[in-house]
């Protein structure tokens, strides 16, 4: 991992470019919205409400901040070694992701209820971000791991320096180490499916002016080996290797890969089971029975409904860059925010600009970082229409942890004092409270709380 002071310099680069892309908005979608698929879907879209298709005119207010008071935490929690990067919750159960320049990292399991620390792993290196199964390709939540009913996946090791990683399988209960996989690569869990645990490594670039090293390559495209590897003892059962790969997803039927332009499709085993071309590959999502392939850049991009066997089942042209799984809900961002049903069903669909997607606990809102400049948040119902927009004085803001009615968003808020300031924003979507921070790496919302990563080696226990 960098060092903090490079991370926010990175953050608000990134940041900045994004903002200039989006200064020039690039039209309205001259079509109107598709509410069905270009090919005859198969099944029947659900009759429930939550399906509905939303009528116009029932965008939701715009608010925007006044003076708010300062947010102050309940509690905190300060680690003794680390910057602490990642959040992850699953059942009751906090994992701090910690990492120092040059290493180590570890992982820590917080017990909120009475502020603890029951266990803490490290390991040798620093945390490799993007490595956990719940990762998007966006800025937030960079750093986390992977968890299971019995096991916590991280990866950790000198990823920067391009020499190796380490996927280390740690036990839920204790954070006992079971067993470690070490590869010459940048490795990422993608999945894990029936005691498999899916893992990809990218082959390392040379850095600028170094002499490669045996395992680099100048060479691109990149190749990735894709390895099934046996969740109880760490052994690799399989590996499948490929080149320019953008995206993997598993699910009960099996492992996707988009790579190139082609979609591969491969059984729990390993085997290929199909090729799928209309590349070029960006994206892909999957659950049983479904496998959402995009393809394409913005206006010119495709959404196809594939079968676990390879077939085409519907396609959708939406202009959108971002996919966002919940469940057997597919969310799609970019110059529209959609939401498809597996049958190729277009449930909604809204034309102003949203990225960055946040489900809510409760499954029934989805935030974006919305606005043709990505300074504001938006509040959509999961069964359709915007119910509010947050306009912070910020010229970027974005969603960055929700409660079941709360939302926290962060905007970048000043040039010489706190780069941040971190809103509360209630279910009307009105701030209720402030507060100003350097950066955040990462925050989660559980049972009414929202825990932060204050980018320093603190955890902010915060009701909104």
């Amino acid at each position: 991992m960098v060092s903090r002071r490079r991370a926010l310099r990175l953050a608000a680069g990134s940041l900045a470019a994004v903002a200039g892309c989006l200064g020039d908005p690039q039209g309205t979608p001259t079509e109107a919205p598709t509410d069905r698929p270009s090919t005859t879907p198969t099944g029947t879209p659900s009759a429930s409400p939550d399906d509905r298709i939303p009528t116009e005119g029932d965008d939701g207010p715009t608010r925007t901040p006044g003076d708010v008071p300062e947010w102050t935490p309940e509690w905190s929690l300060g680690f003794d070694a680390g910057t602490l990067v990642g959040l992850d919750a699953a059942d009751g159960l906090l994992y701090a992701t910690l990492s120092s320049d040059d290493g180590p990292s570890a992982v820590a399991a917080v017990d909120p209820a009475d502020r603890s620390v029951r266990w803490r792993t490290e390991s040798a290196g620093e945390a490799v971000g993007g490595s956990h199964a719940g990762r998007q390709g966006i800025a937030r939540g960079q750093w986390g791991v992977t968890t299971t009913d019995d096991a916590v996946y991280a990866v950790a090791g000198p990823a920067e320096e391009r020499r190796w990683s380490v996927l280390h399988a740690l036990d839920r209960a204790t954070g006992e180490r079971r067993w470690s996989l070490r590869r010459d690569r940048r490795l990422a869990v993608e999945g894990v499916l029936d005691g498999l645990v899916v893992a990809t490594g990218l082959e390392f670039f040379p850095a600028p002016g170094k002499t490669p090293l045996p395992h680099q390559t100048p060479e691109e495209p990149l190749s990735t080996v894709v390895y099934g590897v046996d969740a109880a003892d760490g052994s690799v059962r399989w590996t499948h290797r490929t080149t320019g790969v953008r995206d993997v997803s598993v699910s009960p039927d099996g492992v996707y890969v988009a790579a190139g332009s082609v979609l591969e499709g491969l059984a729990p085993d390993g085997a290929t089971r199909f090729t799928y071309g209309h590349g070029p590959a960006t994206r892909v999502e999957a659950t049983a029975g479904r496998a959402f392939y995009l393809t394409g850049e913005d206006e010119t991009a495709t959404l196809h409904g594939v079968s676990p066997a390879g077939g085409t089942d519907w396609t959708l042209d939406l202009p959108v860059h971002e996919l966002l799984l919940d469940g057997d809900r597919l969310y799609a961002g970019g110059d529209a925010v959609v939401r498809v049903a597996a049958d190729g069903t277009v449930v909604w669909r809204d034309d102003d600009y949203g990225q960055w997607l946040l489900v809510d606990p409760d499954r029934d809102t989805l935030y974006t970082r919305s606005g043709v400049r990505a300074d504001r948040a938006s509040a959509h119902a999961a069964g359709g229409g915007e119910r509010w927009t947050f306009d912070p004085p910020s010229n970027n803001a974005w969603p960055e942890a929700a409660t079941s009615d709360a939302l926290v968003a962060s905007a970048i808020t000043a040039d010489d004092g706190p780069f941040l300031t971190v809103y509360a924003v209630d279910a009307e979507g009105r701030a209720t409270a402030a507060l100003d921070r350097e950066t955040v790496f990462d925050a989660v919302g559980v049972d009414g709380t929202v825990y932060l990563a204050d980018g320093e080696s603190t955890l902010l226990a915060l009701v909104p």
